[in-house]
């Protein structure tokens, strides 16, 4: 039972370390975000949750 919990404990603060980071991956139309899909056609490649490089969490196909 305490294994769980160390697991859980240690996924938690992971996960909070690496969410301080900025989003680094693709970001164009024809590899779009951290599954480096293609945008559809009609739809355009855009960082969220704002433009700025140092704020970014990723990237998604958007209508613009």
């Amino acid at each position: 039972m305490w294994l769980t919990k160390a697991s859980l404990f240690l996924l938690a603060a992971a996960s909070f370390v690496l969410a301080d980071f900025p989003y680094t991956g693709p970001c164009s139309d024809k590899v779009c975000g951290a599954s480096g899909k293609p945008c559809r056609r009609g739809l355009t490649c855009v960082p969220w949750p704002t433009f700025e490089k140092s704020e970014r969490k990723g990237c998604t196909c958007s209508y613009m």
